[in-house]
């Protein structure tokens, strides 16, 4: 038997097909690396840069699988930036 995945089972945050999911998904690491570079940027602790790095990672690993779900956390973190409050919890 071979133990090679099989890609013509490849799920779309494997193989984006759809023009529309590919942008999407291009869009989403565009603003990834932005807010990432924001984070860095703060003027906060290493101990609130790294909480807040995670939230980026949690945005990451969430796009893997729900594109769009990860797209709305990401503007909900990036609107807070923006407010002034760095989404902390």
């Amino acid at each position: 038997m071979d133990d090679r995945p099989d890609v013509t089972s490849a799920t779309p945050a494997e193989a984006p097909d759809d023009p529309e999911v590919a942008a999407l998904y291009a869009l989403v690491a565009e603003r990834l690396k932005q807010a990432h570079a924001r984070v860095h940027a703060l003027n906060v602790s290493v101990d609130a840069k790294t909480a807040l790095t995670r939230q980026l990672l949690i945005v990451t690993e969430t796009a893997k699988r729900d594109l769009p779900e990860a797209a709305r956390r990401l503007s909900r973190f990036v609107h807070d930036l923006d407010e002034g409050h760095p989404p902390l919890d």
